[in-house]
């Protein structure tokens, strides 16, 4: 009982930070879906997919550190942690990810004027 009552700031944490992991998944899904906002096929199957990745994530979590058990609090600090990700590194988490883009598409806009990416893609 004590070992199990110890262990509770340890599970709390563990799912604040798999919350935020999400939370950063979900900024990838935005950008995503700011790319794609004309394909409603292709936004309807990243958030399939995200809910898919938050419900694995959580199920892991549940089983890797809190041997199965459930607790009240593990969704509540998991949506936490995906709050507290969204009010206060989302901003930096989505410059970065936009520099990736734009570097992502700079190489793909070079590699258009050559003839090496049409050989690949045949």
């Amino acid at each position: 009982m004590l070992y199990e009552t110890l262990l509770q700031g340890k599970m709390l944490l563990c799912f604040l930070y798999f919350g935020i992991l999400c939370g950063i998944i979900l900024s990838i899904k935005k950008l995503l879906d700011r790319s794609f906002k004309q394909n409603k096929v292709i936004i309807i199957v990243t958030d399939i997919l995200i809910m898919v990745f938050a419900t694995f994530t959580f199920l892991y979590a549940k089983i890797k550190y809190c041997y199965g058990e459930f607790r009240f609090y593990m969704p509540l600090s998991f949506c936490l942690g995906i709050y507290l990700q969204q009010i206060s590194i989302n901003n930096l988490v989505e410059k970065i990810l936009n520099m990736i883009y734009n570097f992502i598409v700079k190489i793909f806009c070079k590699l258009k004027k050559t003839k090496l990416l049409g050989k690949i893609l045949k």
